[in-house]
């Protein structure tokens, strides 16, 4: 370097102290002087990659390279740069073209190996990166290579360990930290893909993917507040993600911030209106703030979201439009949980009022219940042949097709009922004459993705069982066993709900209580639509069929609902009720 001339070493030291505006100066000057100098061009043309100018860099290295077009690492850094440019075919041309230069260089072996991965030949990408290791066992590029090549041949604890090694050589290699991130997650390890997420944004903090996936984890887990903070660091680098504005959405969703969810929504759908997951989550925001025609419209986008898709049925007849026919027979059929089949079944009666002959397709634990309910002619359970029908319909369609806003809900009650034969069946099994009689549910179903968000738990509410004059009843079916034997209250709870066989024998005994407490599960449903009082704990933000900021409900008149007031922090809402289940006892 002593023998270069003095302003391409001035050039050299500012381009190595990265003051690239300097360096790019010094190079063009000394350029008008030896346009022909080799090295100069080939180092402006690192500069401007350096600077963005990845157009400008290949026509400054291709020139050098028809200048001297034996010098293997122009070609290999021609290479990287296509390959940064996303053109891989020419990269591997221009990287095979420096190894022929130089066909023992560990480093362009490893870059050949990368670029050849990236076009789909992950045997061929092994053989030169086992070469590469070959020459220097030290690479740490060689080992990051190397484990991608095992990702993608499915070897992910020695892709792990290839990863692990390239860090040890090189501790800041955030390719390889970001890589150890994703196979953690993609073991549902998120603690320790966490951890490596970190590391990369402590080194990099412009890593969009990292930000992205660091979001999602810190969302699974309810971290919301931080989980927003790196969706808006990773839109703030690259603003045009369709997926990453509805991931915000989300979170802001959960947050409790619906119109900020909207916004975050608008923006995806402006990228990506087709994006049917988006479209259903915006629908739900929409329903939330009781904006329930537009909400209805965009909620059949669900039918294409990918878990919709998995229960998606093909149909010989036509979905029907709300037309009426009185020479016609319809299939309603359930879609999703037992709570939204007995929400929506309230709708039955006007179909009937439209359609001559009424079919309804349902679970075999509801199928008693349903076929009490008035207009139904013929009740299948889901999973058995069905009879002829000239038109059918999803449950959760009907309030769109009734184009149902708040004030028009259907509000008969009740549209439930028990025959009096299984009403007396389980009379004697209620005790507490002249005493509060409380039915108590404490989760939902351990199947139900938000379970641990919705649900207290028995332990959140046991202050309650401390309130004399009250008969509590357990109409907990799941777990309830368990949950009571590692209970501390279990002799003061009279046990039903591992009994019921079905969705009859929890009605029968919610006609004999004088009130019913429920997380937002199917019982809390059958106690509204039985017309049974019945108090609905919901979490700090709740399922968007509770609307907001009520603390009734138009969907069932004899609901009140109680609010978590900060997200999982029951305490306050187990006070609120038990001070109004004292003053229901004193009354």
């Amino acid at each position: 370097m002593a023998d270069l001339p003095k302003q391409l070493l001035t050039a050299i030291q500012l381009q190595q102290r990265g003051q690239l505006e300097e360096a790019a100066s010094y190079y063009i000057n000394f350029l008008k002087a030896e346009p022909d100098h080799a090295d100069a061009n080939h180092l402006l043309g690192l500069v401007l990659h350096q600077q963005g100018d990845d157009v400008a860099a290949l026509i400054m290295i291709e020139k050098a390279i028809k200048q001297r077009s034996d010098i293997a690492i122009y070609h290999a850094n021609r290479g990287r740069i296509l390959k940064a440019c996303g053109k891989r075919s020419e990269a591997a041309l221009a990287f095979a073209s420096a190894l022929r230069k130089q066909p023992a260089d560990p480093e362009i072996l490893s870059d050949l190996a990368g670029t050849i991965l990236e076009l789909g030949c992950a045997d061929k990408a092994l053989m030169f990166v086992i070469r590469a290791l070959e020459h220097d066992p030290d690479l740490a590029s060689g080992h990051y290579n190397y484990g991608l090549v095992l990702k993608a041949k499915k070897q992910r604890q020695a892709a792990k360990a290839a990863f692990e090694k390239c860090i040890e050589l090189a501790p800041n290699f955030v390719g390889a930290l970001f890589e150890l991130g994703l196979l953690f997650q993609m073991e549902g390890q998120t603690e320790y893909a966490e951890f490596y997420y970190r590391q990369v944004l402590s080194i990099d903090p412009k890593v969009f993917e990292a930000h992205v996936n660091l979001g999602n984890i810190l969302r699974g887990r309810y971290e919301l507040e931080e989980s927003v903070v790196h969706y808006r660091a990773a839109l703030a680098i690259e603003p045009n993600v369709a997926a990453t504005q509805g991931n915000l959405g989300v979170a802001l969703q959960e947050l409790g911030k619906p119109e900020a969810a909207l916004v975050a929504y608008d923006l995806s759908l402006a990228l990506d209106p087709e994006n049917a997951e988006v479209q259903r989550n915006r629908s739900q925001v929409l329903l939330q703030m009781g904006c329930y025609l537009e909400g209805w419209e965009g909620f059949e986008w669900r039918w294409r979201t990918e878990h919709f898709k998995a229960i998606r049925r093909e149909w010989s007849c036509p979905q029907w439009n709300g037309e009426g026919d009185k020479n016609a027979s319809i299939l309603l059929h359930a879609e999703q949980g037992f709570g939204d089949t007995i929400q929506f079944s309230r709708y039955i009666n006007q179909v009937a009022e439209r359609i001559g002959r009424v079919l309804v397709e349902c679970p075999s634990t509801l199928k008693s219940l349903i076929a009490n309910c008035s207009g139904i002619d013929e009740v299948i359970v889901t999973g058995r042949s069905l009879p002829h029908f000239d038109f059918h319909i999803p449950m959760m369609s009907l309030p769109g097709v009734f184009k149902t806003e708040i004030e028009t809900i259907p509000r008969e009650f009740p549209y439930m009922f028990v025959t009096e034969n299984l009403r007396k069946k389980w009379a004697d099994r209620i005790e507490g004459k002249g005493v509060l009689k409380v039915g108590l549910v404490w989760k939902g179903s351990n199947k139900h993705q938000r379970n641990a968000w919705r649900s207290p738990g028995l332990a959140a509410l046991e202050p309650l069982f401390d309130i004399d004059g009250i008969q509590w009843v357990s109409l907990q079916k799941e777990d309830e066993k368990r949950d009571l034997r590692d209970s501390a209250i279990v002799s003061r709870i009279n046990p039903l709900g591992a009994q019921f066989q079905n969705f009859d024998d929890t009605a029968a005994v919610i006609t004999h209580l004088d009130l019913v407490i429920s997380p937002d599960t199917a019982v809390a449903h059958l106690a509204g639509a039985l017309n049974k009082p019945v108090w609905i704990i919901l979490p700090h933000v709740a399922e968007w069929r509770w609307l907001m900021d009520r603390v009734d409900s138009p969907w069932y008149p004899t609901m009140r609902l109680f609010r978590q007031h900060v997200r999982r922090d029951w305490s306050t809402t187990v006070s609120n009720i038990a001070h109004n289940l004292k003053l229901l006892v004193q009354s």
